[in-house]
C-alpha cells in the first residue's frame, strides 16, 4: 500500500498491511523561520518514511500577530520562554481585534505548507497544526488560568475578543487547505482537561468556535481532533467532523484506544505502546502516533525501533 492509501484505510477501518505511523515533536532551534521548519520536517521525514506528516511548528506561532513573544536561547532542545503577552487586565481584551491571515507568524506557516507539499510525494498526507480559538485566546494573557477566571465575569468583552480571534483563523485555515494541506490537526492545548474546563464551559467557549474552524477548512477525511492533556473531556469532541482522534491513551484518567474507539466513529491515535495499542483496538481504525509530541531529546534510535516495530506488525482485516 501507499502511504495515501494506508492512512485512507486505517481511517475507514478497511484492510491494511500493517498500522500507519508518524511522529512529530519540537525542534526548538530550528522553528523560526518556514525553511527551518520544513527542512528538519523533511529530514525526519526522509530518515522514518512517516506515512503521514504533522507540520510541528512553535508553538506559539498562533498567538504572534497578538503580540505575544518567546525568548529563544538558541540551545537545541531548549524550551523557550515567554516574554511579552497583551493582555494584563481586563480592559486589554478590547484590543484584541482581527489580525491578516497571511502576514506575520501566519504567513509564515502558508508559505511552509505549501513548501513542504511541494517537496513531499504526493501519496504522503500532509496536517498543519492548529489550536482551537479557545486556546489561543489562553495565549494572550498568563497565566491561562486567569481566562478562566475572568469568564463569569466579563463574557461579553470574551466573546468579543474570541469572535475576532475565530474570524483570523477561519481565514487562516481556509488558506491552510489551498497551500496543499490534506487536513488540520486542532489543538486544544489545556483546554480540553477538566483542570481547566468544565462539559458546560466547553459547550458553551469552545464548540461553536471550533466548528467554525473546521467548517472553513471543509470536509476532509484527515481532520485531526487532538485533545490534550490528563482528565480530559474526549468525549465532548465526539461529534466533530473529523477523522480521527488524537490523545494520550495512557495519562491518568483518560480513555483508553479500545474503550474510546467503541465510542467513537472515527479513528484513534495515541499511546506509542504499540504492542498494547494493537491488542486494544485490534489494528482497526488505529494510526500509530505519539499521544502529544515526542520531548525534543528523544534518540534518533528510539525513532528508528518505533518504526521498525510497526514494519513488523501483521496485516489487519479491518472492520469497526
Amino acid at each position: 500500500m501507499t502511504s495515501r492509501e494506508r492512512v485512507l484505510a486505517a481511517l475507514a477501518g478497511e484492510p491494511l498491511d500493517r498500522p500507519p505511523v508518524s511522529f512529530w515533536g519540537h525542534v526548538y532551534h530550528r522553528e523560526s523561520s518556514a525553511a527551518e521548519l520544513v527542512a528538519h520536517t523533511l529530514e525526519r521525514w526522509r530518515a522514518y518514511r512517516w506515512d503521514w506528516v504533522k507540520l510541528n511548528p512553535r508553538k506559539h506561532y498562533h498567538v504572534e500577530p497578538w503580540g505575544v513573544r518567546y525568548r529563544y536561547t538558541g540551545v537545541p532542545n531548549e524550551k523557550p520562554t515567554v516574554e511579552h503577552w497583551p493582555v494584563h487586565e481586563p480592559a486589554d481584551w478590547d484590543r484584541i481585534d482581527e489580525r491578516p491571515h497571511d502576514q506575520g507568524a501566519l504567513g509564515e506557516q502558508l508559505e511552509a505548507v505549501r513548501e513542504l507539499r511541494r517537496a513531499l510525494p504526493k501519496d504522503v498526507p500532509v496536517l498543519q497544526t492548529v489550536f482551537t480559538p479557545l486556546a489561543i485566546l489562553a495565549e494572550l494573557t498568563e497565566p491561562p488560568e486567569a481566562l478562566r477566571d475572568l469568564m463569569p465575569r466579563e463574557p461579553k468583552r470574551l466573546e468579543r475578543a474570541l469572535e475576532a480571534v475565530t474570524r483570523t483563523f477561519e481565514r487562516y485555515v481556509t488558506e491552510v487547505m489551498r497551500a496543499g494541506a490534506d487536513g488540520i490537526f486542532l489543538a486544544t492545548t489545556d483546554w480540553g482537561s477538566r483542570e481547566f474546563v468544565t462539559p458546560e464551559s466547553l459547550r458553551r467557549w469552545s464548540r461553536p468556535y471550533d466548528l467554525r474552524l473546521l467548517a472553513a477548512a471543509g470536509p476532509s477525511r484527515y481532520h485531526t481532533m487532538h485533545v490534550c492533556k490528563r482528565d480530559n473531556l474526549l468525549y465532548e469532541f465526539a461529534g466533530y467532523p473529523v477523522g480521527a482522534f488524537s490523545w494520550d491513551a495512557t495519562a491518568p484518567g483518560n480513555p483508553g484506544l479500545g474503550e474510546a474507539l467503541a465510542k467513537l466513529k472515527a479513528a484513534v491515535m495515541g499511546g506509542i505502546d504499540h504492542e498494547g495499542a494493537l491488542e486494544a483496538t485490534g489494528g482497526r481504525r488505529f494510526l500509530f502516533a505519539p499521544g502529544c509530541s515526542i520531548p525534543p531529546e528523544t534518540s534518533d534510535a528510539t525513532l528508528a525501533a518505533l518504526r521498525d516495530e510497526v514494519e513488523r506488525a501483521p496485516a489487519r482485516q479491518g472492520g469497526s
